[in-house]
């Protein structure tokens, strides 16, 4: 496929701002494996788990220094609109299950034909190889469809194609300014599978689709199910206000948490479990037993209330829109933080813009404006943590509703799995 230099020129700005708008709406975000996202020449097959629709092609495609064509969904083309952009966009349009009405054929020749020859370009390829996107922390089965482009594009071009695994883990991907991590490991080399291929077939489509299943597993916090994300976001949550680290190390915690205790149910997981059947039973959340709330957050609560409001006037209408648009479109919740990124950056820049607006007469130079904006950012730094406080003081009210001697009860079960989670 010709690539459009004006389209390159859009996809590189898009590229952009998707990256400004992930590092504005995560509070934290950390990649690992930076050094592998360089190393993307020639063919290459770019594959990620799928917990947050948009959001995970957004993140890779903003990191990745190149064009990357996109495997997206047929459904997603129907609309003339849409899929007049999305075309223009390198998007190829491949029909899943869901996607073919009752009668339809579901045939995906020509998708597989324009991904090979893409791929014999030298192109990059984005396939989300689990094929829908539920917003859970565990890798489900992949479809085979990434094995079968790869082994067919090698045995075809023997143009030495790679697969780069990435792995996608956010703590609460709907949640403005919540963590997303995203860990990158040595690519793939797809002729080191072609001869069995080629003597075996579909045998070695299996075996290479479970081979990059397993590497997704490795490079996110997999947690086998639901119940057991449940608990592991729990755990997370607990071992942070325990011993907070930079989030490279809390990521890693978590993934050795869950090979040492959720893969082996040890005693710790049956603890957590039981201290979770606790919070449940009394309708309270684990910060009521954490004892965040410090006499000084009780100090920044008071006093730092005209601030708050100050910092509110500004910041307010720029979260509370997006936030108000994706409520009203009603999609499903994994399109949240794609909503709320795009959106935001349209109201963030017009917030900016009434700024600039209403202190030119006062503030009539750029320096003094771009002052000005320090100033306004460092006071949504100061609001963000004001409703920390906030909720802190919220969840001392609730502990103070419960019975002494239940709230010493869970206390001290709630320590003793913290002591069985931590080295």
């Amino acid at each position: 496929m010709r690539i459009n230099p004006f389209l390159w020129a859009l996809y590189h700005f898009f590229r952009v701002i998707a990256r400004v708008g992930a590092r504005v709406y995560f509070q934290r975000l950390t990649v690992i494996g930076k050094e592998y996202l360089k190393q993307t020449d020639g063919p290459i097959i770019v594959v990620a788990n799928h917990p947050s629709t948009l959001m995970d092609v957004l993140l890779p495609g903003s990191f990745i220094p190149r064009v990357m064509f996109f495997l997206a969904n047929y459904g997603l083309f129907k609309n003339p609109v849409s899929g007049w952009i999305l075309r223009r966009l390198y998007c190829i349009p491949v029909k899943r299950k869901e996607d073919v009405e009752e009668g339809e054929v579901r045939d995906n020749e020509d998708a597989f034909e324009q991904s090979y020859i893409h791929l014999g370009k030298s192109g990059a390829l984005f396939i989300a190889p689990e094929g829908v996107s539920y917003m859970n922390r565990f890798v489900r089965p992949l479809k085979t469809g990434t094995a079968r482009i790869a082994l067919g594009t090698e045995a075809r071009y023997h143009n030495k194609v790679r697969i780069l695994p990435i792995g996608l883990s956010y703590n609460a991907p709907h949640l403005f300014r919540s963590n997303a991590v995203m860990c990158v490991e040595e690519p793939i080399l797809v002729e080191d599978w072609l001869s069995d291929w080629l003597k075996n077939g579909p045998a070695t489509v299996d075996a290479l689709t479970e081979y990059i299943e397993q590497r997704l597993k490795d490079q996110t916090i997999h947690a086998v199910d639901e119940a057991g994300e449940t608990l592991v976001t729990l755990a997370e949550s607990m071992l942070h206000d325990a011993q907070p680290l930079p989030l490279r190390v809390e990521f890693e915690r978590t993934q050795q948490l869950v090979r040492n205790h959720l893969m082996t149910n040890s005693t710790t997981w049956q603890q957590l479990r039981a201290y979770n059947d606790q919070l449940q039973a009394h309708h309270c959340p684990d910060a009521v037993f954490s004892e965040r709330f410090s006499a000084g957050q009780k100090l920044v609560l008071w006093l730092g209330a005209p601030v708050f409001l100050v910092a509110m006037l500004f910041w307010f209408l720029p979260c509370y829109l997006p936030y108000r648009l994706n409520k009203k479109l009603n999609l499903y919740i994994g399109y949240s933080s794609t909503i709320k990124v795009l959106s935001g950056l349209f109201t963030f820049s017009l917030a900016l813009w009434a700024l600039r607006w209403a202190t030119c007469f006062w503030v009539p130079s750029w320096a003094g404006y771009l002052g000005l904006v320090v100033l306004v950012a460092l006071l949504g730094f100061f609001a963000e943590y004001y409703l920390d406080c906030r909720n802190g003081y919220r969840a001392q009210q609730q502990k103070k509703r419960l019975d002494p001697a239940v709230w010493a009860s869970i206390k001290a079960q709630r320590e003793a799995v913290i002591g069985g989670l931590l080295p």
